[in-house]
């Protein structure tokens, strides 16, 4: 990618992240790259453009730790174990860019809209819910609808998905989702 669409990338991203699509502006993020806003909009006609780059930039991120995961180790759960510690290996402004997603797509033109998600369905989602049903069918798991344990592990990971990094150790944050969500709240007697 060209180095200056490299830097204004970036830089929407930090401003989106920080203020949200709407407390962001095209005459800010100009600025901050040293560039003019006619050069901006030269690269991108506006800040909807700049949001699909980014998550699309994001989305490939997510992909690449899900593909390593899942060829990390025949093991499901530890296929899991790999996406999850992949993801929180992210850095939190990458993190905070699918808080950014959820909030903000409804500024894409429908076509950019349904693209995204459909991208995300194929390259995020199904690869997901294929780690389930093949921990399922290997009966590592126990059976339940593998989207629903999907959705469920993404509702553990969003209050994470933040671009305020924690006080606390993430690695223990890890470890315990990764317990609850394949062991269960449960005591084992």
């Amino acid at each position: 990618m060209d180095p200056l669409r490299t830097r204004l990338i970036a830089e929407a991203t930090r401003q989106f992240v920080e203020r949200g699509f709407d407390g962001a502006s095209m005459r800010e993020i100009a600025d901050a790259c040293g560039v003019t806003k006619a050069a901006l909009y030269y690269h991108y006609a506006g800040k909807a453009d700049l949001l699909r780059d980014i998550v699309a930039g994001y989305l490939d991120q997510v992909a690449a730790v899900v593909a390593a995961g899942r060829r990390a180790t025949p093991k499901f759960a530890d296929q899991l174990r790999a996406i999850v510690r992949g993801l929180f290996a992210l850095p939190v402004e990458s993190r905070a860019i699918m808080r950014l997603a959820l909030h903000d797509l409804r500024h894409l033109d429908d076509a950019d809209r349904e693209a995204f998600a459909a991208d995300y369905q194929t390259r995020f989602l199904q690869p997901l819910t294929d780690v389930v049903r093949g921990g399922i069918e290997a009966r590592e798991f126990t059976p339940h609808h593998p989207t629903t344990v999907v959705w469920l592990l993404l509702g553990m990971l969003y209050p994470f998905f933040s671009a305020t990094p924690r006080a606390t150790d993430e690695s223990q944050i890890v470890a315990d989702l990764l317990d609850v969500l394949l062991s269960g709240l449960t005591a084992r007697r």
